[in-house]
């Protein structure tokens, strides 16, 4: 097991010889040896390309990327000893799955006995021994994850990088395979990054997250400090499904005043004046005989519970409220919503920050 460290990694696209695009903007981060780290974040937000720079497929346009204490910028993908699952399996389709698995370690000069044996175990650990005379072109996508896997590990790497690793599959082969990806990442205790655009994939899998946008790390903490304690809009916004609530409005005698007639109370006292962003989950909201009153603009009854869009007098933004599975709300209904004060954030409205 191994140690991985950025820093203050940067990546520049040019044209002509000018910056175009900074896609990853100065990034610092260490995993401990064995640790899953997923880095999660929108489209675009520099996520692949800083695994493709710890890969050695994009070149560095700035900072170091250590792996045990030294330094790999400069050494070609092929030195790096870092196994990669690739989001389109990037099999060879004339090769069988056994040929896959050891093409790179016949690459690599090891000898066909070897390789056979390395072979034969790792699809046995993988639980795809009966794959190994198939050819790509013949398996499913949750067969092809699976041998794409196989062969990242079977060279034994210092890191694993998975990108996207799950994102063809059905919900169904997801469920199964994120569970057997994290047995088989604390079976061998590869320190590994994943990266990710889909929350309950990192959520699920990761011992930390970074959530990523634009280049930059938003925030780096365990699943559950980014559930409960999001330290930006963005962060706040993103991780949630539903999404957290987030309402602009004034601090005003120790509460925030949302429009003229509405008022949210504040989880800590805040100079009044300031203009603030009130974030609470979904979950977090109350319907019952008390509170600000609302009216239900929809409500959806799901299986394990419902949610309720209501509408706030005054307040632009909707409010979107969990509500229990026998709970059955008609359009237009006048209800009242209340709001827990230590489960409700605060951000400045011009930075996004969360006020702590």
């Amino acid at each position: 097991m191994t140690e991985l460290a950025l820093h203050e990694l940067r990546k520049t696209y040019t044209a002509r010889g000018r910056p175009v695009v900074e896609a990853v903007r100065g990034i610092d981060l260490r995993l401990r040896s064995g640790e899953l780290l997923g880095l999660l974040g929108p489209s675009g937000c520099g996520k692949s390309t800083t695994l493709r720079m710890i890969a050695g497929l994009e070149q560095v346009s700035g900072g170091d990327i250590l792996i045990g204490g030294t330094s790999v910028v400069g050494l070609p993908a092929g030195r790096r000893n870092i196994g990669v699952a690739f989001e389109n399996y990037a099999l060879y389709p004339p090769l069988t799955v056994a040929e896959n698995l050891g093409f790179g370690l016949a690459a690599r000069g090891l000898g066909r006995a070897e390789t056979a044996r390395r072979v034969a175990a790792m699809a046995e650990r993988i639980e795809i021994s009966p794959l190994l005379g198939a050819r790509p072109a013949g398996l499913s996508s949750g067969q092809k994850q699976r041998v794409a896997l196989a062969r990242a590990l079977i060279r034994e790497p210092d890191v694993l990088l998975l990108d996207e690793p799950l994102s063809h599959l059905d919900a169904a082969q997801r469920d199964t395979t994120r569970r057997e990806l994290k047995r088989i990442q604390r079976d061998l205790g590869h320190t590994t990054i994943l990266v990710t655009h889909d929350q309950e994939e990192a959520l699920s899998l990761a011992d930390r997250i970074a959530v990523m946008n634009d280049g930059v790390i938003q925030q780096l903490g365990t699943p559950q400090e980014i559930y409960d304690a999001p330290a930006t809009v963005f962060v706040a916004d993103f991780v949630g499904e539903p999404a957290m609530n987030l309402l602009p409005g004034v601090v005003e005698a120790g509460q925030a005043r949302l429009s003229p007639t509405v008022r949210m109370p504040l989880p800590r006292p805040l100079p009044s004046g300031r203009a603030v962003l009130l974030g609470v989950r979904p979950e977090d909201l109350r319907l019952g005989d008390e509170g600000v009153a609302a009216v239900v603009s929809a409500h959806e009854p799901l299986l394990e519970n419902g949610i309720a869009t209501l509408a706030l007098a005054g307040v632009e933004r909707p409010l979107v409220v969990q509500t229990g599975p026998e709970v059955r709300l008609e359009r237009g209904a006048s209800v009242h919503v209340t709001a827990d004060p230590q489960l409700t954030h605060v951000y400045d409205a011009e930075t996004g920050d969360a006020l702590r």
